[in-house]
């Protein structure tokens, strides 16, 4: 008779806690990119991590490594890197100029994640290289334990703007029934 009613009662249980979360039938990857942009105020950058949060999406944040180079000791900017890192996004590499020899390329990911290493003690996992993607270039990346996501499918380029928080929000009631995710977990499902 107690096994009925226990049985019973699980069922409910699990009946009751499918129907209080909707199932989420596929994974998006979410890329937030041109990041950061020149004087993002921290202010909004802490409302778009908010954002993020109150949803459960993971994003990418794609940082362009010669513009980061450029205004990457900044105090803002280490600021964000930290709460990224702190929030477990993800940091992606874009080379907009790169050339597309695997030698060169493989240098400038060298320099890049030896930076973002050093400077704020981040991993990145992932590069769009905006050339023509080889199996050389994909390689080459790939023995750095960098993976090229310039083809990888579902994936929701925002670009950070002054309308960000804007603009990622419609994206994040958009893919309601969706997981949103760092890149990377797109990228090794597909592979």
């Amino acid at each position: 008779m107690y096994c009925n009613l226990d049985r019973l009662l699980d069922g409910c249980f699990r009946e009751r806690f499918k129907r209080s979360r909707p199932p989420r039938t596929a994974r998006v990857a979410l890329l937030i990119e041109g990041f950061p942009r020149a004087h993002h105020p921290i202010v909004e950058f802490a409302e778009l991590l908010f954002l993020l949060r109150e949803h459960r999406a993971k994003a990418t944040f794609v940082v362009d490594w010669h513009e980061i180079r450029e205004r990457g000791l900044t105090s803002r900017v280490a600021e964000m890197m930290k709460l990224l890192k702190h929030n477990e996004h993800e940091v992606a590499i874009k080379f907009k100029r790169a050339p597309c020899g695997a030698h060169q390329l493989s240098q400038h990911a060298v320099e890049a994640l030896h930076f973002l290493q050093r400077v704020y003690n981040i991993t990145a996992v992932s590069a769009k290289v905006g050339c023509c993607v080889s199996q050389d270039v994909e390689k080459a990346l790939g023995t750095l334990g960098v993976a090229v996501i310039d083809g990888v499918p579902n994936q929701i380029v925002v670009q950070d703007t002054e309308g960000v928080i804007v603009d990622v929000g419609v994206v994040l009631r958009g893919c309601a029934n969706k997981e949103c995710v760092c890149v990377s977990q797109v990228a090794l499902n597909n592979a």
